[in-house]
């Protein structure tokens, strides 16, 4: 199918991870665990309410790349597909996608691109993260519309095991759905097994810009959950710093609070070396600390079914360098 291009917006917050997300549509495909007796609809939980979204949909609008992964890895691969401009390289992907558009983030939100995204005619649209009520009741005026899929109160990002499961029910292949997870929750335990050193380690995941530094906090943003799944935790005088739960800003002169075992902080448009007790921090000192670009920064704080498996590879040399330093 041909689509518009849609501009989904969002408000910038440099210092306030992370990234808006891209969004995809599916069409019908081979059922794995299909069933007669499947429901017209499947009920959605959502940071935006509950949405009933019709089973084995031909047309969807995503902009979410948990449910855009989930899709094309049971076979249904979407039709339209938009990531945010600057984060279009998804290097774990596989490019099934039937049309793949980009998208500028900006502080007006999506009101001005509704008759474009109207003109699609979608049967259900994942936006992921949504920056208004009002942003929300435009697009679920068009068609039946899921915003984050949260565990807890993280309103950020998708939970993705929550994602690919919702995604196996609304294309009637639960079991095949079930499967994927089983089979991401596998290597987290291979990658356990591989390196020891992680199981107790303290980890932290954030960013550095202009703005200062931002780490997150929350126990429920996918992001922490990647580090816990891997036996790794954040340390107490980080969460202490915290004031609304979900991030800690950390001033230079408090850089100490970054002596983890395993670091990984996104820098943006700042070395990090330029930072008074940046060299001295004792993953960068040990090697374990991880400095990922847009893409790699993506698949951390927006983990997927299939960009998981990535990152683990992705990671594998920094995780041994935190086994050299804790065996």
């Amino acid at each position: 199918m041909n689509a518009s291009p849609v501009v989904r917006r969002r408000c910038a917050a440099t210092a306030v991870l992370f990234l808006a997300a891209a969004l995809t549509s599916c069409s019908d495909g081979d059922d794995s665990s299909g069933s007669d007796d499947a429901p017209d609809t499947v009920s959605v939980t959502h940071s935006m309410g509950t949405t009933d979204v019709p089973t084995t949909p031909e047309t969807v609008v995503s902009f979410s790349p948990a449910w855009t992964d989930a899709f094309s890895a049971l076979g249904d691969p979407v039709d339209v597909e938009y990531r945010m401009d600057g984060y279009d390289d998804r290097p774990w992907a596989t490019g099934d996608s039937g049309t793949v558009e980009t998208y500028t983030a900006s502080a007006e939100g999506t009101a001005d691109q509704s008759e474009e995204i109207a003109a699609v005619e979608p049967d259900v649209i994942f936006v992921s993260y949504v920056p208004d009520q009002a942003t929300y009741d435009k697009l679920n005026a068009i068609a039946p519309t899921v915003a984050v899929v949260v565990v807890g109160d993280n309103t950020q990002s998708d939970d993705w095991r929550t994602v690919t499961e919702l995604a196996g029910e609304i294309l009637d292949k639960s079991d095949e759905a079930a499967g994927l997870v089983e089979e991401v929750d596998a290597r987290f335990d291979e990658t356990k097994d591989a390196h020891p050193g992680l199981d107790g380690a303290s980890a932290a995941f954030g960013q550095i810009s202009e703005q200062g530094l931002a780490v997150v906090t929350d126990d429920k943003d996918p992001a922490n959950g990647f580090l816990t799944d891997l036996g790794m935790s954040l340390p107490e005088d980080i969460l202490a710093a915290s004031n609304d739960g979900a991030r800690a800003f950390i001033a230079e002169e408090n850089i100490s609070l970054l002596n983890t075992d395993f670091l990984a902080m996104w820098a943006i448009g700042i070395d990090p070396s330029d930072l008074e007790g940046w060299d001295q921090l004792t993953a960068v000192e040990n090697g374990s600390a991880y400095l990922p670009d847009a893409t790699s920064a993506m698949a951390l704080s927006q983990p997927t079914v299939a960009s998981v498996p990535w990152s683990l590879d992705e990671l594998d040399d920094t995780f041994a360098a935190v086994d050299q330093v804790r065996s």
